[in-house]
């Protein structure tokens, strides 16, 4: 964080910019949601902690002084979000042990409902790239006004190792020119493929799936018994899309438990895995997915209440977010499994959001 540029003007400058950041991050670590609960807890921080993290030394005084909410809101609405979410995925990467490093990587796009006016107009839209195995997050960019995370994915991708990924999408992501992207870094794709690719879809419900090789798997879950059939073939000389080596139909039958009404829903895709990449692979791939969903959209939606947030101005939103960013893959990063019961761990010490961080007490 030592990097990050300074927003504001130096005269009247009374704490570190570095200080500042290391604070909201221990805060939200501990389970702060707002800006005011950030002050609260820096305001009940104990002089050992408050000097770890940097604060100001005032000799008068002979103790270290946090900064008050003001001073945390003023700087968090004005920090460059490149900055911020570079730095903090920088240290997520360097302290992710090799055993965690990356082989999947899941990509997706998140709104920030608070941020979005009642009248309507534009609110704030965050591109988030996330691990498959134990869902840290590895960069995140904005999507600004105007334009679409197509137009953000490559910038986001840039700042990730790609070499021997595979990375996934939802079907807005299944262009050619991301195809192209990823083969030249090294990377391989597994892309679902719906009507806004109308030739491709229509090309992949016209193959001979009752020749394909199949894999079926079940599970249990919100009340549900779900089917999976997964069939592939490989890709037809005429398909037209590049590095595609083997194309699948995917099927899914639901079953409600307590009505019994069933329903089924086909899909298909496309990857550029081996050709000797089984069904059973791939569905992993395919499910491995959701894990952006599941492990952090929702995380921080249901824990932190992101999008319940009225926090509007400036970078303020997409700076929160990336600290709930670094707060999570931090936990993960350190064994648990449950955000909402880590939080409450840290937050019972204000030594632990510390210790999380790699900052001996």
């Amino acid at each position: 964080m030592a990097l990050i540029p300074d927003p504001r003007k130096r005269r009247g400058v009374r704490h570190s910019l570095v200080s500042i950041l290391t604070l909201a991050a221990a805060a939200v670590a501990a389970g702060a949601q707002s800006f005011t609960a950030i002050g609260e807890w820096a305001a009940d921080a104990p002089q050992r902690v408050l000097a770890r993290l940097g604060t100001r030394f005032d000799p008068r005084r002979d103790r270290h002084l946090a900064p008050d909410e003001a001073t945390l809101r003023r700087v968090l609405r004005a920090i460059d979000g490149d900055d911020l979410d570079a730095a903090i995925s920088n240290w997520i990467t360097a302290t992710t042990p090799p055993e965690h490093t990356a082989t999947a990587i899941a990509v997706d796009g998140k709104s920030l409902r608070g941020t979005f006016a009642r009248t309507g107009g534009a609110g704030v839209h965050l591109l988030s790239a996330l691990t498959h195995h134990n869902g840290t997050v590895l960069a995140q960019q904005q999507v600004t006004t105007g334009t679409s995370e197509i137009t953000w994915m490559q910038p986001l991708l840039d700042q990730i190792d790609l070499t021997g990924t595979v990375v996934t999408a939802d079907a807005l992501h299944t262009t050619r020119g991301l195809a192209a992207y990823l083969a030249g870094r090294g990377a391989h794709y597994v892309f679902t493929v719906k009507a806004n690719q109308h030739r491709l879809h229509t090309r992949l419900t016209t193959m001979p799936w009752p020749q394909a090789t199949h894999h079926t798997g079940t599970g249990i879950g919100h009340g549900r018994l779900e089917q999976r059939t997964i069939e592939i073939l490989p890709a037809p000389d005429d398909l037209a899309f590049p590095h595609t080596a083997t194309v699948f139909q995917l099927t899914r039958y639901r079953t409600n438990r307590v009505t019994g009404i069933r329903h089924t829903h086909t899909g298909y895709g496309i990857t550029s895995l081996p050709a000797h990449t089984g069904p059973a692979e791939i569905a992993a791939f395919l499910r491995g997915h959701w894990c952006i969903e599941n492990r952090l959209h929702w995380v921080r939606d249901t824990t932190y209440r992101e999008d319940a947030s009225r926090v509007r101005t400036g970078t303020a939103p997409r700076a929160m977010a990336t600290l709930r960013n670094l707060a999570i893959s931090a936990l993960r990063t350190t064994g648990h499994t449950n955000i909402a019961q880590g939080l409450r761990h840290t937050a019972r010490d204000a030594t632990r959001p510390l210790t999380l961080y790699g900052i001996t007490p």
